[in-house]
């Protein structure tokens, strides 16, 4: 089984789940959209569209991001299952009819509970704590099911049939990865008032998040 993954930055990329999807006989390749590389729904089974800055809504800024919402349509068509991550759970829902907007209650940055529904009650049981990192919200596609809400924006996460699957939250991003995104993203947090400590997080909180990766990868695979 192969995996293709479309990056809109270079460094948002697959983090704990390529070696997770790896783990289980997954095939994973990266693809930088921001550098035009896309591959065709022939190259892969699964398609991952990661996360990024832009909004789904700035395609004459980000051309790309118009090249990829006819990707994820192709790859529904062919059949392929898909995977979007924050941006990319974003861009699913737009592709497939939902509204994408600013929240109306600002930005959603750092460790915060998310509350399960559906098939995700079933894996995580109670509310579970993940990153997030992200302006914008969105409406769910028709006829989409809901999978996860926060106290900020209830839209989460969601599925449409047994082939795709949207997660405004991170669980892929790794304590090596953190890093580079403090970095690049410093005056997004300095405007926010968030500090480096709040989103470095403990070893604890990255033992269960990469936990909780590791349960929704068995679980989108099984899909």
């Amino acid at each position: 089984m192969k995996l293709a993954a479309v990056k809109n930055i270079e460094f948002e990329d697959l983090g704990s789940f390529k070696e997770l999807f790896e783990r289980r006989g997954v095939e994973c390749k990266e693809f930088e959209a921001y550098n035009g590389e896309f591959p065709s729904p022939e190259e892969f089974d699964i398609l991952v569209v990661l996360g990024g800055p832009m909004g789904v809504y700035e395609e004459e800024k980000y051309p790309f991001l118009k090249e990829e919402k006819e990707l994820i349509a192709q790859a529904y068509r062919a059949g392929k299952k898909l995977l979007g991550v924050c941006l990319g759970c974003q861009l699913i829902a737009d592709t497939f009819g939902g509204k994408v907007y600013k929240g109306e209650w600002g930005k959603e940055i750092g460790w915060k509970p998310i509350y399960p529904q559906m098939e995700l009650e079933l894996l995580y049981r109670d509310p579970i704590t993940v990153f997030h990192w992200h302006g914008d919200t969105f409406d769910l596609p028709k006829g989409a099911v809901k999978l996860a809400s926060s106290a900020m924006y209830k839209n989460q996460a969601f599925r449409i049939g047994r082939q795709v699957v949207g997660l405004q939250f991170h669980l892929e991003v790794t304590p090596e990865g953190i890093e580079k995104w403090i970095e690049a993203y410093k005056n997004e947090l300095q405007e926010e008032g968030i500090s480096k400590e709040e989103i470095l997080a403990t070893p604890q909180e990255w033992k269960k998040l990469k936990l909780y990766a590791d349960v929704f990868v068995e679980f989108f695979l099984r899909l």
